[in-house]
């Protein structure tokens, strides 16, 4: 199986704060009430193994039932994606730039958006301080092995997805620099919306805004 509220401005959240709100009731171990989302559209209820959030962006442990003893591994390859204790987290593909290009690689990304058409994912950095010191042979060795070293200072990042596109990191300056001519691809057909963007009215801080002003005007087409 395989692989998609608002506020005014994108905020980076701190691994350390995030991780409060992830560890507060739960031990690693855990076997946590949840279900995994198949590939085609299925979703099959049972219990998750609760791990670092950095590892269960890549992979997690699914048991069929509380007693299961026989629990199966899916990787971000292998489901669509899953949801446990409120978040839901979907598989995409993110990019990790390196001195001889861009490596392409696919995590579960926690969905911070309401559904729809397009989505804003959030995803823990791996080998974030050797990034762009590294080439792209390298960086798979790094992401296969996962990197965890993770600081107070390191920060999970913002993705912004539509569809199948590859997610494209709101935080980076490509991204920022071009941001009315990137925002045209994910909510240009909605040209009332797209205005507000071309004439600043709404800008990358108001990203939340657009995009559930974006879904909500998606979603209505299709009743």
């Amino acid at each position: 199986m395989r692989k998609t509220y608002i506020t005014l401005s994108i905020i980076l959240i701190s691994y350390s704060c995030f991780s409060q709100e992830w560890f507060d009731k739960h031990n690693q171990g855990d076997k946590i009430s949840g279900y995994i989302l198949g590939l085609n559209g299925d979703t099959v209820e049972g219990f998750i193994k609760y791990d670092y959030p950095i590892i269960m962006q890549k992979r997690i442990t699914f048991y069929s039932s509380e007693n299961d003893t026989d629990p199966v591994v899916y990787s971000s390859e292998d489901i669509w994606g899953y949801a446990l204790i409120g978040k839901k987290w979907l598989s995409i593909t993110v990019i990790m730039d390196t001195y001889d290009g861009q490596y392409k690689f696919r995590r579960f990304g926690i969905l911070e958006s309401d559904p729809g058409s397009v989505k804003l994912l959030r995803v823990f950095p791996e080998s974030d301080k050797l990034k762009k010191k590294i080439n792209s042979e390298q960086a798979e060795k790094e992401i296969n092995n996962i990197y965890l070293d993770l600081s107070q200072n390191s920060l999970d990042q913002l993705y912004i997805q539509k569809v199948e596109y590859v997610a494209e990191l709101l935080e980076s300056r490509e991204f920022r620099k071009s941001f009315i001519s990137k925002m045209n691809s994910y909510v240009g057909d909605h040209e009332t919306l797209y205005q507000k963007i071309k004439s600043k009215e709404l800008t990358v801080k108001n990203i939340y805004a657009i995009v559930a002003e974006y879904n909500d005007w998606f979603n209505s087409k299709l009743k």
